[in-house]
């Protein structure tokens, strides 16, 4: 003769919480023994502690519920099992994946936000930097509003193609042409990342380097004062300047004030 015990019990027994044993009531998944008909209280028998188990056994692993009541329907079937343990390793493989990205995303996001500190804003320093890796987009950007559309395309392109979701942008700004005409020219987007089938390559050494809280439509100023420095110092440069978008901000008027760092590197 079976022994019963109240939803109550079963839920200190087991430390699962007594709505949730209402659901799974509700959908099936685990349904008391007998149910009184005069108060409607439920009752469990000892018989379905391995069924309870079970149930918090395959919900460890991250099944869902739905998974987890087709094993429990085919008198857990061997072959469903592993079939389903394989899917779920390759869930949590993804998983695993997806929050290294994050990760990795936020490291740099502190280091960058780091040296905002150390350095100050709208100082010039020189840094060393390792090699980088990045993906490139030649997307040509004359103005503001050019990037912005064009920067949604990248970002739409990342997001559907799962290409780092979570990876540090930038651009690449035309040394010669803010040199000679004094103007802001965007050659294309940079998507930082850790794929090292990637063959785009930010060489490591030391980089001339300025961080700037505000908007981008004051960038050229910026430019300016780094082009300033180097010609001061008699300083040789090779290749572009890249633009890191650190952080996006606002102020309390809603006004652009983001982290941004421009660089560019030493001979």
């Amino acid at each position: 003769m079976s022994t019963y015990f109240t939803i109550g019990e079963i839920s200190k027994f087991f430390n699962i919480p007594i709505k949730t044993l209402r659901y799974y009531d509700e959908i099936d998944l685990l349904k008391p023994a007998r149910i009184n008909k005069d108060n409607k209280y439920r009752y469990y028998s000892v018989e379905q502690f391995i069924k309870i188990d079970l149930i918090k056994h395959f919900k460890a692993t991250g099944m869902s519920l739905e998974v987890i009541k087709s094993i429990l329907n085919s008198d857990c079937s061997i072959e469903l099992v592993l079939e389903n343990i394989k899917l779920q390793s390759k869930k949590l493989e993804h998983k695993i994946n997806e929050l290294t990205n994050v990760k990795n995303y936020l490291d740099n996001l502190e280091k960058n936000i780091s040296q905002n500190i150390e350095y100050g804003l709208d100082e010039i320093f020189i840094k060393y930097n390792d090699e980088r890796i990045y993906m490139n987009y030649d997307v040509v950007s004359t103005n503001l509003e050019e990037l912005d559309i064009n920067l949604r395309d990248v970002i739409l392109d990342l997001e559907k193609n799962n290409k780092e979701a979570y990876s540090q942008t930038g651009a690449t700004i035309s040394y010669d042409i803010l040199k000679n005409e004094k103007k802001v020219l965007y050659k294309g987007f940079k998507a930082f990342c850790n794929d090292n089938k990637n063959v785009n390559i930010l060489p490591k050494g030391d980089y001339i380097t300025l961080i700037f809280e505000g908007s981008l439509i004051d960038s050229v100023n910026h430019y300016k004062k780094i082009l300033d420095f180097i010609e001061e110092n008699n300083i040789e440069v090779q290749g572009d300047f890249n633009e890191v978008w650190i952080m996006p901000k606002i102020d309390e008027n809603l006004k652009e004030k983001s982290l941004v760092k421009i660089e560019i590197l030493k001979k």
